[in-house]
């Protein structure tokens, strides 16, 4: 211990005479504060960078759903070819209860009507006038009135409301941007969209720019080259069309849509917008080419997309950057008053030397000091059973004596250049340091190096560690690492031959398949029949095995990205991808919850749950049933179904990898769906299990109500 007179005479010594503070100081200071802003000003342009890729996705997000939503119109008008190509004619009455049940309303809101055409030569315009008029429409007539060598006449248009019926008999060759696309759309085969044209169904009020979607029809008992003989067609209002398919998810984009390939005011097809062109803090052009026809999104947005997040980010890393200046302003000005200090304070540091000798003998580690000659000139016990040397055997010896031969003259060097600059050095990160012991075996060990005053010169304390053990842990840690390593690679090496290899030769099996039934198709047998068809399923089976079970591995293993999903939403959307016949019904029991969570795999357990349970039904109509409760840390979510439900010797089989409950033959499934279900539940840390007794089943399944991404 210090005397308290010696403590207090150094401390009045300080206050007496003070310090200058040095020039290095503020150089340091400065320094810092360059390098602060430079961080904070790249911070910045990084979350400004963010923020523009977040939109640029927000606007390829609304290029796919326009795109996606004219390709499901396009399965819609195909259908309608489908139609007419399967009967030998087809009437009003199937027509219309053909566009009733397609429910594009209620699912893809945004289209005006759907209808068929037909090309009516000039010697067949006043029987085909006649023929109309028969079916009650006195006043019909094919307009606008005039010579013409093709006409081609709207006779069906669904819904035939009073805006439709305005269109009733028009000829839509009569005018040449619509011509345009009809002759496209025959001579390829494909649907094909026209460019913008204000609709024959518009009135004087709200009246919309619109355009056309055309599938042609042939005649397919023509000999020669196939024959168009009308087309069938939708009708778009495009507010309309935009409204059912943006809805409420941009609203924070504008949008423009242009006709062709250059913005203009006569080729403005819609806008999102009613004073003028954007001009907008983000701004993205994308073209967009359907149906033939070329689209140019213009989108813009008026707001930054960095998040609050990250604007509060960059202001937390601007106040702890300055803070930091603070702090190390107050570190450099309390250590330069320190350095002063040790010239006042070099007797009390002898005085401390005995204490210090105390606790190199109670250090647990190996500690050795060192001269500015490299000779030892104090060791410990531990050092003593470490390296088997007693005591006096290494006093005054050079500190070579406990390295291996191979370093004597290196370590000399390393030695001499540490001396000229010595610091506190950490060498644990080297895994190629041994001693020497007594019996000349080698010791791997760590090392750390802290320089010394004493007033008699500098001294190196050398801090030594056993790392025997810890290294024979690693070494077993990397093995069992390389191992799992392997195994990865050989899953994915699977997942790759069960995507491509595999599914060569079931393409190759479908196709040999397809040809005997095109060989066989006038064969009667219905043996052989049930045999090609037998075939086709199993392929197919086998096409879902292979996807399923690319599927089963892959989870788990694939970066998942975190989002606010609306479970409500969620449910109505997935059930509508299932495809549920007509007659099965989604009921949601209970409020559902909105969470941060990983979007995909939930999605994944829903879809699986509700194809299981339509599948596996044994009626024509069903309902099935969900519900949410909060429990603890975890949302319960329950799938219910009123089939015609499971026995409980089953109970512990269902959710096996390949297994199903009845034959294949009878249900189509690869037996991994509730494989897939139990595997993605589990490894977002849930647990799922199911409830039985007589009619129905009920799936319960937990899923963390908060989910921390892994870095």
């Amino acid at each position: 211990m210090i005397p308290d007179d010696r403590l207090t005479a150094s401390s009045t010594s300080v206050k007496r005479f003070g310090f200058s503070t040095p020039a290095s100081v503020w150089v340091i200071i400065l320094v810092a504060l360059l390098f602060t802003c430079l961080g904070w000003y790249l911070f910045n342009q990084y979350a400004e960078q963010r923020g523009r890729e977040r939109f640029e996705y927000q606007a390829m997000l609304v290029k796919d759903a326009i795109r996606d939503r004219l390709l499901t119109y396009e399965q819609v008008l195909r259908g309608g070819v489908g139609l007419f190509m399967a009967s030998d004619g087809v009437t009003r009455e199937e027509w219309h209860e053909y566009v009733t049940n397609a429910k594009m309303e209620s699912f893809y809101p945004g289209i005006q009507g759907i209808g068929y055409s037909v090309i009516v030569s000039p010697e067949q315009l006043t029987a085909h006038e006649a023929a109309i008029r028969a079916e009650g429409f006195e006043e019909y007539r094919v307009y606008p009135v005039g010579k013409r060598d093709t006409y081609q006449a709207i006779i069906y248009l669904e819904p035939f409301d009073w805006r439709n019926r305005r269109a009733f008999g028009y000829d839509m060759y009569s005018e040449p941007t619509r011509r345009e696309a009809i002759d496209r759309a025959i001579n390829t085969g494909e649907a094909a969209i026209s460019g913008k044209i204000t609709l024959v169904q518009e009135t004087q009020q709200d009246i919309q720019a619109g355009f056309l979607m055309y599938l042609a029809l042939y005649d397919e008992t023509s000999a020669g080259p196939k024959a168009a003989t009308g087309v069938v067609y939708a009708a778009f209002r495009m507010n309309n069309l935009m409204q059912g398919i943006l809805a409420d998810k941009f609203p924070s984009l504008n949008l423009e849509i242009f006709d062709g390939d250059t913005p203009s005011d006569t080729s403005l097809l819609y806008s999102t917008e009613e004073l003028g062109p954007i001009a907008k803090t983000y701004n993205h052009v994308l073209p967009l080419k359907v149906g033939g026809h070329q689209w140019l999104l213009q989108i813009g947005a008026d707001k930054s997309f960095v998040t609050e997040t990250e604007k509060l980010q960059s202001k937390l890393m601007l106040g702890i950057g300055l803070l930091f200046i603070l702090v190390l302003l107050y570190f450099l000005l309390s250590n330069a008053r320190a350095r002063y200090q040790e010239g006042l304070l070099a007797n009390e540091i002898l005085a401390n030397e005995k204490r210090f000798r105390l606790v190199i003998e109670a250090s647990p580690s190996a500690l050795i000091m060192v001269d500015g000659h490299g000779l030892i000139t104090l060791v410990n016990a531990h050092t003593e059973q470490l390296f088997g040397y007693a005591r006096d055997e290494l006093l005054g010896r050079s500190v070579n004596i406990l390295l291996p031969e191979s370093l004597h003259k290196s370590h000399n060097q390393h030695m001499g250049g540490y001396l000229q600059q010595p610091i506190a050095k950490n060498m644990s990160q080297r895994d190629d340091l041994f001693g020497r012991a007594k019996d000349g075996s080698l010791v791997a060990v760590e090392v750390g190096l802290t320089p010394i005053h004493f007033t008699n010169g500098q001294s190196i304390l050398a801090t030594i560690n056993d790392v025997s053990d810890r290294k024979r842990i690693e070494a077993e840690k990397a093995r069992h690492t390389e191992e799992l390593e392997k195994i990865n690679r050989e899953l994915d090496s699977f997942a790759y031959i069960a995507s491509h290899d595999l599914k060569s030769p079931l393409r190759g099996i479908e196709q040999l398949s397809e040809w005997l039934a095109e060989d066989l198709s006038d064969n009667s047998s219905e043996q052989v029949q049930k045999y090609l068809h037998l075939i086709k399923s199993r392929v197919q089976r086998m096409v879902l095995l292979l996807d399923g079970l690319l599927t089963f591995s892959r989870i788990g293993r694939v970066d998942t990205e975190l989002t606010e999903v609306d479970s409500k939403q969620l449910l109505q959307d997935t059930f509508s991808l299932v495809a549920p016949p007509t007659g099965f019904k989604l009921v949601i029991l209970s409020e559902m919850p909105v969470l941060t969570t990983a979007r995909v795999p939930l999605e994944l357990v829903f879809r699986n749950l509700f194809s299981n349970a339509i599948k596996h039904h044994d009626k024509g109509e069903g309902v099935l049933s969900v519900s949410s409760e909060r429990q603890g840390d975890y949302y319960c979510f329950c799938v219910t179904d009123d089939g015609p439900g499971i026995a409980a010797k089953f109970h512990h089989k269902i959710f096996a990898i390949f297994q199903t409950l009845k034959p294949r033959d009878e249900v189509e499934g690869s037996g991994l769906g509730l494989s897939l279900v139990k595997k993605s539940v589990e490894n977002m840390g849930g647990k799922i299990w199911v409830k039985s007794e007589g009619r129905g089943c009920s799936f319960y399944f937990t899923w963390p109500v908060h989910f921390k991404e892994e870095s």
